[in-house]
């Protein structure tokens, strides 16, 4: 996995607020470990689980959410 500064060349900083590449949405955190923060997209396009299951629409969200991944890698120390 890749950092965010190592995939873009640009450090975040608290200030930043991350985009979703594919639609530029806001992103939101998903998931927070002890050394990395997971974010996806917050769009209503990315809400998988808001579409009806095994529908075309509810995998085209998948992808949308699945693609939008950004991991952050916390330096500690």
């Amino acid at each position: 996995m890749q950092s965010l500064q190592e995939s873009t060349g640009h450090v975040p900083s608290a200030s930043d607020a991350l985009v979703c590449a594919i639609c530029g949405c806001n992103m939101y955190a998903t998931d927070y470990g002890n050394s990395e923060i997971t974010y996806h997209c917050g769009s209503s396009e990315a809400r998988f689980w808001d579409f009806d299951r095994g529908t075309g629409d509810q995998a085209k969200a998948k992808q949308h959410w699945d693609q939008s991944i950004r991991e952050i890698f916390l330096n500690r120390g």
